[in-house]
């Protein structure tokens, strides 16, 4: 009985975190980055890739928050390191526009991101 449990809460949180994500979508459809922002952040910050590579291009676009390099970097580089993509490609594009500084501190950023959600 407390496996099926188990398997019941994952499959409803799988279902509200592709909910969220599809809210995400649709705010940023409609010009709301505010929104697909508020959307997305937690679900990146629990590790959904496609969260994490949108949170990225808001950084790096000034999209319903201030442009921060370095932060999308870190997202960018998270999602490198898990073999995403996109992530090499803007954190190439990125590293034009930063000092090695803080390109360093954005990586030594996301390693810390990194560890602090290893899962065990």
């Amino acid at each position: 009985m407390n496996r099926l449990i188990q398997i019941t809460l994952i499959l409803v949180s799988v279902v509200s975190c592709s909910s969220q994500f599809n809210e995400g979508m649709e705010a940023f459809k409609q010009k709301d980055y505010k929104l697909a922002f508020d959307k997305w952040k937690p679900l990146a910050e629990q590790g959904h890739d496609d969260a994490q590579y949108k949170i990225g291009k808001l950084y790096r676009e000034g999209l319903g928050v201030g442009v921060d390099y370095v932060e999308a970097y870190k997202w960018y580089y998270i999602i490198a390191k898990k073999g995403y993509g996109g992530g090499h490609k803007y954190m190439k594009m990125i590293r034009r526009d930063i000092n090695s500084a803080q390109v360093s501190r954005a990586e030594k950023i996301a390693r810390q991101w990194m560890k602090d959600h290893e899962k065990n």
